[in-house]
């Protein structure tokens, strides 16, 4: 029964550590993996009722199991990407152990009670810490504003410098700041704003029909992409009469805004992706 309790408990702190970890890696995984992950972890953890080899208990066993885990979790497909989330696991794991001696130092309660306790103060430490370093990161360094004219009405729009941004156009191979749907709405037509409304990026074979304005349906584009949060897609985007960002002169007219109907950034620091060729 004990260890019934030690496998349930390890399984929690696990799934909390996991699940951090993908808010603050921005991950594309799901619950199911981070469950089965944590099991994994928890099931190591009863071993410890077994008498096993030692090397089963030693440093370089148990970072072995912390590497299948976020293996499992998040998944192998390139290395850098795997080490840079592998990273922040160790990082908010060292967070959640450092809090909770911090605790044994200071109160006198019992050793679930400071487990509690350590998780509930490092994911607020760690919500607190990572979200202010992330938006002076995004200020201080890669944050532009992008100003989009169509047909005489203009927005302004936060984006930020993406150098991994190469998507082109593949007919007119204009470059493509990708924008949230949101902050360009105002500048399309009202008919089609209903369709995208309605079936967002599923509407790329109804636009064409309601659009009645030659100037628009000449401008209008759909761009394939590989790298937006799926496997591959449509991109639905327009030429606009101009693109500036600003600090730089060049006025960029042989440019296309890629139409995104997800949110970029869960905090709303930015709403757009910009390439370095629209800087040059």
């Amino acid at each position: 029964m004990y260890a019934d309790v030690i496998f349930i408990e390890n399984l929690i702190i696990n799934y909390i550590i996991l699940y951090l970890t993908k808010r603050f890696s921005r991950s594309n995984t799901n619950n199911a993996k981070l469950i089965f992950s944590s099991a994994l972890g928890a099931l190591y953890v009863i071993l410890i009722f077994f008498s096993l080899p030692n090397i089963i208990y030693s440093l370089t066993f148990k970072i072995i199991i912390s590497i299948l885990m976020v293996a499992i979790a998040f998944g192998f497909n390139r290395f850098h990407e795997f080490i840079r989330v592998l990273s922040i696991f160790y990082l908010v794991s060292f967070i959640i152990g450092g809090t909770a001696f911090a605790l044994i130092y200071v109160v006198n309660i019992g050793i679930r009670q400071i487990i509690i306790a350590a998780l509930f103060f490092a994911i607020l430490l760690t919500y607190i810490g990572w979200g202010y370093i992330s938006k002076k990161n995004i200020e201080s360094n890669i944050l532009y504003k992008l100003h989009i004219d169509m047909d005489n009405k203009g927005r302004d729009v936060r984006a930020i410098l993406d150098t991994g941004n190469t998507l082109h156009d593949p007919i007119s191979n204009y470059p493509v700041a990708i924008v949230e749907y949101e902050a360009v709405k105002e500048l399309l037509p009202e008919k089609l704003k209903n369709v995208f409304d309605s079936m967002g990026n599923e509407s790329i074979f109804e636009m064409t029909k309601v659009v009645d304005d030659d100037k628009w349906l000449k401008r209008l584009r759909l761009v394939p992409f590989n790298s937006i949060g799926n496997d591959s897609g449509i991109l639905i985007g327009f030429i606009p009469d101009n693109l500036v960002v600003e600090g730089y002169r060049k006025s960029q007219k042989n440019a296309i805004v890629g139409i995104y109907f997800k949110k970029l950034n869960e905090t709303s620091d930015y709403e757009a992706l910009i390439g370095t060729e629209l800087l040059n």
